[in-house]
Order: structure tokens, then C-alpha cells, then sequence
């Protein structure tokens, strides 16, 4: 419903209670009123003259039946003076339209009042910001949903702006930005309310997951750091566990991974998407247990395409030992997002690398989803997947992942900008 026409409702039903009363009430309520006045007025003079009389009795002036008498007319005064009040009580209790001008004038104060008191402390914006975030998921076209999801990420950064204490609207912005592909935004918000609520394991969580993706889907220390603390207020959390066991996996420590991902789909619901993915990722590090030799000995399923990459430095170039290297495919036209990625230590090389489905970020984005790939091998001293300023690299491509049998050879001599 919308706002105004709640008000205007309200301010009607306050017009009506200031009014009746006044305007409204009934002969009999009115009668019994003028009446109880009257009444009481009759009943003292009536009361002063019996007391006269009793006085003049006392002193002998009068014998007993003037006594009688004088004390009948007294009480017939009484009721005649009483139906008299019945006969006057028809007059309205506001007779005059200057009576009327205090009642009109509260009339219109009340609701301009009410709308000025509310401007200041009322939750207008809000409200707007809840309409408008239900129109954004009710909403099955694209288009629109992005058109809606700008509008409400303004919105919330003006009305936060305002109001900075506000815990659900900083919830609501870092989950808009993120869908919206804003990872830089959502981290913000993320820490924003972690400055509100910063014993809150959800938040941490929430935080960690938006750095991991800004950062390409790679594990950074701070995504590890916020991950571990709130595994330590929560040890149970899916989305903790999630992003736990992704590190185990990249580290390739498979068995530990399984364990981090069986917690979390035990705290899911077993059809939700969110447990699909995760027993995909089980499954892939089951296969990459048993190609270690540490896991079961049996044969592991089809790896389907694949692709090799002998990758070394150029002899003249000096880098850190310790720094990784990241080597992965990516579409060659397409979202950036690695489709295969495996990552060794610049002491490890040069070393022939294969890339395969198995190794895929996510379920559904794989080597086989696009044609043509573009292979790259990147030195990270930071640690990130994210490529930054002064990271050395080589890449390679369009590649046909379908006929491309030979090994591709990378040497990393190139400096980013």
C-alpha cells in the first residue's frame, strides 16, 4: 500500500475522533449533560429556601400546616424548574460557527504536525528501499532486474549516508553490489557493518566470500584470516566451510577440503543449489586425492579435455623463489573468470602444468564450455589471482582446446602496467 494513502486513511480516522464527540453526540447525551447542570443548580436554592423556612418555623413565625404548604410550593418550584432544563437542553452544545474555529483549526495542525513529526523520524525512505528491493527479485527480466538493482544500491548509499547505523541496509547494499557485480562496493559495505556489529560470525563470513570473489576466486590472507574467525564464533557455518575448504583444495590438501565441504552440505538442504555445488567439488577432490596416490586406489573418472603448458621464466629476469605462479585458462572471449587453474611456486619452475576439467572453479564453467581459450601464467607476489601492477607474465591464445594435442609453451617475461 502506498505511503500517502495510509496517511491520508489515518489523518480521516483522527479527524472523525476529534469530531464526533464535539459535533456529533446525540439529544440524550446532550439532554443528560445540560440536565446534570441544571439539576444541581435547582437543588441548592431548593436546598437554601427548605433551610429558611425551617428557620421560621423554629422562631414560631409560621404554625405547622403553613409549614406544610410553604414546603409543597417549594418542591413543586423544584420540578417545574427541573422540566424546564429538559425543555432548554435542545440547543446544541457548539452553536456558533467562532465556537467551531479552535475544533477546524486542530483539524488541520493535527495531520501537517503528524507529517512534519514523521519527515524527521519516520522511516519513509525505508519503506521505499523494502518496495523496491521486492520489486527487484519479483522481477523474471533481466534488464529490468539490473535497472532496479542500481536504483536501489543509490538509494541505500543515500539513505545510509543519513542513517550510517542502519545494520539491514548496509546487509542489503553489500549483497546488492555483489550481485550486481560490484565486489568493490559489497566488500565495503561488508566492512562498514562489521564496524556496527563486529562480533557478528554471518558478517565475517559474508566478508570473506566478497573478498574471495574481487580477488578472482582466489584465496587471499584476508580471506583466510576472516574465514577462520568466523569458523572459530561459528564452526558450523556452510558459507565458512565453503570458502575453508576452496583453500584446502587450492593448497591441495584434498582430504581436508572433503572434510570442511561434507560439513557444510550437511547444514544445507540437499536439492538447494548451494549443496550441488559443493558435492561437485567433493567429487573433484576425491579425483584429485586418488591421482595423488594418497587417497583409494582405484581409477579416477574421465578428466575429458585437457590441456599441457610447459611454463618457465626468461633466464635474465630475477624473481622471489617464494612467489606463486598462477596458470590457467580463461575464454578467450568471454567472462575473465578461470575455466582450469593450477598454481606452482617460481622455485618449481620450469614445469610442464596440465590443465584440466577437473581443476574448474565452478560447476557449469569448465574447458569445455567455451571453444577458445587464452592460457595464462602469471607471478603473483601478493598472493592473488587478481592481476596488479608490476606481476610478470606470459599468455597465449586463441587456443582450440579440441585439437590442441602439443604442449604450449609459456616463458614469463612481461611486465603488467
Amino acid at each position: 500500500m502506498e505511503f500517502w494513502q495510509v496517511y491520508l486513511g489515518l489523518s480521516l480516522l483522527a479527524a472523525i475522533f476529534v469530531l464526533w464527540p464535539t459535533l456529533f453526540v446525540g439529544k440524550k447525551q446532550k439532554k443528560a449533560l445540560l440536565e446534570h447542570t441544571h439539576a444541581d443548580s435547582n437543588e441548592e436554592v431548593f436546598q437554601q429556601h427548605f433551610e429558611d423556612l425551617e428557620r421560621t418555623r423554629t422562631r414560631g413565625e409560621i404554625d405547622a400546616e403553613e409549614y406544610d404548604e410553604l414546603k409543597q410550593d417549594l418542591e413543586r418550584t423544584l420540578v417545574e424548574e427541573n422540566n424546564n432544563s429538559y425543555l432548554n437542553s435542545e440547543q446544541p452544545i457548539i452553536s456558533t460557527f467562532k465556537s467551531r474555529l479552535p475544533l477546524l483549526g486542530l483539524l488541520f495542525v493535527l495531520p501537517i504536525s503528524v507529517l512534519l513529526i514523521y519527515r524527521f523520524v519516520g522511516a519513509k525512505d525505508d519503506w521505499q528501499i523494502y518496495e523496491l528491493a521486492i520489486q527487484k527479485n519479483s522481477s523474471v527480466i533481466e534488464d529490468e532486474r539490473r535497472e532496479l538493482g542500481g536504483e536501489l544500491v543509490q538509494s541505500l548509499q543515500e539513505r545510509l549516508r543519513e542513517k550510517p547505523l542502519n545494520t539491514q541496509n548496509w546487509y542489503l547494499l553489500a549483497t546488492t553490489s555483489i550481485e550486481m557485480g560490484d565486489f568493490e562496493e559489497g566488500v565495503r559495505a561488508f566492512r562498514e557493518l562489521l564496524k556496527v556489529e563486529p562480533n557478528a560470525p554471518e558478517v565475517k563470513a559474508e566478508l570473506a566470500q566478497a573478498l574471495f570473489l574481487r580477488a578472482g576466486n582466489t584465496i587471499t590472507p584476508e580471506v583466510r584470516q576472516q574465514t577462520q574467525e568466523a569458523l572459530e564464533m561459528q564452526p558450523e557455518m556452510p558459507t565458512a566451510l565453503g570458502l575453508a575448504g576452496i583453500d584446502a583444495y587450492q593448497s591441495g590438501d584434498y582430504t581436508v577440503a572433503i572434510d570442511y565441504w561434507q560439513k557444510a552440505v550437511a547444514q544445507l538442504d540437499p536439492n538447494s543449489q548451494s549443496a550441488k555445488v559443493l558435492n561437485a567439488g567433493i567429487s573433484r577432490a576425491e579425483m584429485a586425492l586418488a591421482k595423488t596416490g594418497d587417497g583409494q586406489k582405484e581409477t579416477p573418472k574421465s578428466q575429458g579435455l585437457s590441456l599441457k603448458v610447459e611454463v618457465s621464466v626468461a633466464k635474465d629476469l630475477q624473481l622471489n623463489p617464494e612467489d606463486l605462479v598462477f596458470v590457467y585458462a580463461r575464454a578467450w572471449q568471454g567472462p575473465k573468470m578461470p575455466l582450469a587453474i593450477q598454481r606452482v611456486r617460481v622455485s618449481d619452475l620450469p614445469e610442464t602444468i596440465t590443465l584440466d576439467q577437473t581443476m574448474a572453479m565452478t560447476q557449469g564453467m569448465d574447458l569445455s564450455s567455451f571453444p577458445q581459450v587464452e592460457i595464462v601464467a602469471r607471478v603473483s607476489s601478493t598472493g592473488s589471482a587478481v592481476s596488479t601492477s608490476g606481476d610478470w607474465q606470459a599468455s597465449h591464445g586463441p587456443v582450440l582446446v579440441a585439437s590442441q594435442k602439443k604442449t604450449l609453451k609459456l616463458e614469463i617475461k612481461e611486465q603488467l602496467q
